[in-house]
């Protein structure tokens, strides 16, 4: 059965939805896309995720012209429509058709699409046991002004990714060539030292992301210390508690980076309690 999408103000059967082929976002990966979830019917932290997507779209000069409440009744359209609950929702925003060389010349017409699906959840087991990472070989550059965009240029995560489900783990930790700690693949990373959270510092050039900044917010209403820092990976063996984060895993423990362990008991007292409290947001 046909899903139902929204595309360029229609929306339509996902199989009937047409795309130019010379479309930016196709030939240069010249686009922006933000992924989410919804909680019974109602989106999750949406307005976070229309100002990331909107400053993002702003720096690489892509027309964005929607609110977050019309965005919000959109998801809302769709979910109703596809008789969904929990849903996984993605924004893919590009500049749209033209083929007038690399540099845009004149005016374009963004495409703009969303999508909503049922929710693959991860596995409950895996809240329990904590998953494993590697540290990946290739490096982030501290100079690439594309890393704290979310950019349809997403080979380098892929091959990062990769690299990981090639060696057993969920998740690879990327470095900067400054040799810190940036991020993993498709997560953000916090390590816990005692009774203070720690997470890399945007200066790391990282992708700023939604869940980690909501991380930061829980750690303040809750009397937890929570630092931004620039720190390297010999650090992190000698943490209390490794957990990751991003928008569709929630918050997830580390139980193992490159083979050894990290942390015990999995979760541990933090990584459970800010995990309650972030869950008791979506009531």
């Amino acid at each position: 059965m046909p899903n139902l999408i929204f595309l360029n103000d229609t929306i339509v059967k996902d199989t009937e939805g047409l795309l130019s082929t010379l479309d930016r976002g196709f030939l240069y990966g010249d686009g922006l896309f933000e992924t989410l979830r919804a909680y019974e019917k109602k989106p999750f932290r949406l307005e976070d995720h229309v100002t990331r997507i909107s400053n993002s779209a702003q720096y690489f000069d892509i027309p964005f012209r929607y609110t977050s409440q019309q965005i919000r009744q959109i998801i809302e359209q769709l979910l109703a429509a596809n008789n969904l609950q929990d849903a996984y929702i993605r924004m893919t925003l590009s500049r749209g058709p033209g083929v007038n060389g690399l540099i845009p010349k004149g005016t374009y017409t963004p495409t703009f699409v969303i999508y909503a699906k049922p929710l693959a959840s991860y596995p409950a087991s895996l809240y329990k046991t904590g998953v494993s990472l590697i540290t990946s070989h290739i490096r982030r550059s501290t100079t690439c002004p594309i890393s704290c965009h979310k950019t349809l240029n997403f080979l380098t995560n892929y091959l990062i990714k990769r690299e990981a489900s090639e060696k057993g783990a969920h998740d690879a930790l990327i470095l900067n060539t400054d040799n810190y700690v940036a991020e993993c693949a498709v997560s953000n990373i916090f390590v816990v030292e005692k009774n203070t959270v720690i997470t890399p510092s945007l200066k790391a050039n990282i992708l700023p992301g939604i869940t980690r900044k909501m991380v930061l917010e829980l750690c303040k209403e809750n009397g937890i210390h929570a630092s931004e820092e620039l720190f390297k990976v010999e650090r992190i063996p000698g943490a209390n508690e490794v957990f990751i984060t991003n928008s569709l895993m929630e918050i997830m423990p580390v139980s193992k980076i490159d083979g050894h362990a990290v942390g015990k008991p999995i979760p541990d007292t933090i990584t459970k309690l800010l995990h309650h409290k972030y869950k008791s947001l979506k009531i």
